[in-house]
């Protein structure tokens, strides 16, 4: 086992986006001089599938309580334990407890930002505590450019290292993929637009709904064209409530969160991405992965993926105007839809993986030298 431990430590309910890069990383790294450990909560008697999927893999990973005071004394006893580590925490929760326990512990510690949500006043709260230590955390990764900007000058003003920015990586499909679609998604061969992410407020499904009804009062009567929504939420019945109010309930789809959302992303037309706010999406980063046109709006770091009439359009968000003209155009225009489509191969150098990794460790190899 390598002297050097590097603790990933993240809240985490089902593999998502920012598990599915951390683990795809740390499964990359177990040749490397560097011991890869994965960590998270557990908030109930079920281990999290993160620490499930990662010993199933061959990395070491265990759980700390779900509770805030008990899993901050545990991570101090686990550093103690074992004096050479760094601690990278991802999400709100594990930002604020892994900057007290490394400050108590003298361990070293990476705050990873991967945006913000308000989704509750538990989480707003949460939000709240994290942005007063990332100004004082020992050092800070941003997913986005624009984070990046906006933690920037609080923390070069209090003479700390500004944040760097190391995205979302370009993934390969996972191996125990079969790579096949839902048949009830392709048998009707329609168009299929899809949006992928969890169903809550600043992701703007709302927007969605209104723009793909409003869509459909454009085009002739008939026309063969459904809406996919890939996830779960808080706002999922509200959503499924709205569609029906919409009169569309029968061409969207609510198919839940789905584990292999890349088998599904290949049924796909075109990705809608309507959030409010975001990081670094990694459903955009999918889609362009799979050359799927992409229209999304320009909030967070997805201006830094989609290059607007390149490889996407970048609308602006909460129109949903806005984003049914942009539907009603890649729905209207194969040859617009051919010219995206072509445009994503020119992100995959500076997104790919080995571009990610190779920052991860030069992070890594500075922090353990400082």
């Amino acid at each position: 086992m390598s002297h050097r431990i590097v603790l990933h430590l993240i809240a985490s309910n089902f593999i998502g986006g920012p598990e599915k890069q951390i683990l795809y990383h740390a499964e990359t790294m177990q040749s490397s001089a560097y011991d890869i450990v994965v960590a998270s909560f557990r908030d109930s008697s079920d281990e999290p599938e993160i620490v499930t999927y990662a010993a199933r893999i061959g990395l070491r990973a265990f759980c700390l309580s779900g509770d805030v005071i008990p899993a901050t004394a545990q991570l101090i006893a686990y550093l103690r334990r074992h004096k050479n580590v760094l601690v990278c925490t991802h999400g709100f929760k594990a930002n604020v407890l892994g900057f007290f326990a490394t400050s108590i512990a003298g361990s070293l510690h990476v705050a990873f930002v991967r945006g913000w949500t308000a989704e509750t006043w538990r989480v707003a709260v949460y939000e709240w505590l994290e942005r007063l230590t990332l100004a004082h955390a020992q050092r800070v990764v941003c997913v986005s450019r624009l984070q990046q900007q906006q933690l920037t000058a609080r923390r070069t003003l209090l003479g700390y290292e500004a944040p760097r920015h190391i995205p979302n990586a370009m993934l390969p499909p996972r191996c125990d993929s079969d790579g096949s679609a839902p048949l009830h998604v392709i048998k009707s061969n329609a168009f299929i637009f899809g949006a992928v992410g969890r169903l809550s407020k600043e992701k703007g499904h709302s927007c969605l709904l209104h723009g793909f009804a409003d869509l459909l009062r454009r085009l002739p009567m008939g026309s063969n064209i459904r809406l996919l929504v890939l996830g779960d939420g808080r706002e999922r019945q509200m959503l499924e409530e709205m569609a029906g109010d919409l009169g569309i309930d029968e061409l969207v789809t609510f198919a839940g969160f789905q584990s292999d959302c890349r088998a599904w992303m290949k049924s796909l037309d075109c990705l809608v991405q309507p959030s409010l706010t975001e990081g670094t999406p990694n459903s955009v980063l999918e889609a362009l992965t799979l050359h799927i046109p992409v229209i999304a709006t320009s909030v967070g770091g997805v201006p830094d993926l989609v290059r607007h009439e390149h490889n996407g359009l970048l609308i602006k968000p909460s129109s949903p105007k806005i984003l049914s003209d942009a539907m009603y155009r890649v729905y209207c225009d194969p040859s617009l839809r051919a010219r995206l489509a072509a445009g994503c191969e020119e992100i995959e150098t500076e997104y790919g993986s080995e571009m990610q990794r190779a920052r991860l460790i030069q992070l890594y190899d500075s922090s353990f030298c400082s």
